[in-house]
């Protein structure tokens, strides 16, 4: 009897999506905003091993809360392009209205609309197309916040 194929080695698996942003302490705090639960998970934990605090939402009401309730706790938002239930472009308004020191990673399976393009470029942000390994979302993470510490 044959087993399942293990998924790869750099894609740890995780039980839970959510985590506490007070309790890695000095560590730069990561909010992915993702809306496939599986996905969210697997990004939630690949960062976390990698030392950061990290704060889900799983739609763009959730981001947009964890903004407004974390402003200072929060040095790099992860957003899917296409977060429900409005899109990136909701979430975009208020970081960008509110907190505009924030660096900017959106994610996509397909190329950005030209408005989110135009928006990513003036906020200095950064893109990665889906699917990417984790080592692009680390280097993205690391790129982001050497760009808002500058």
């Amino acid at each position: 009897m044959r087993s399942a194929p293990k998924p790869p080695l750099e894609w740890p698996t995780c039980s839970a999506a959510g985590y506490d942003a007070g309790v890695v302490t000095g560590s730069p705090r990561v909010l992915i905003a993702e809306d496939e639960s599986q996905l969210l998970r697997v990004l939630v934990r690949v960062l976390e091993k990698q030392g950061y605090a990290v704060v889900s939402a799983a739609d763009g009401k959730a981001a947009i809360d964890a903004l407004r309730k974390t402003p200072a706790a929060i040095d790099t938002i992860v957003l899917d392009a296409a977060i429900g239930p409005d899109g990136a472009g909701a979430v975009l308004d208020v970081l960008f209205a509110e907190q505009p020191q924030i660096g900017v990673i959106l994610t996509s399976g397909a190329q950005l609309s030209d408005s989110l393009r135009s928006r990513l470029l003036t906020s200095n942000g950064l893109f990665l197309l889906k699917p990417f390994p984790p080592s692009a979302l680390v280097e993205a993470v690391e790129d982001s916040l050497v760009k808002g510490s500058g």
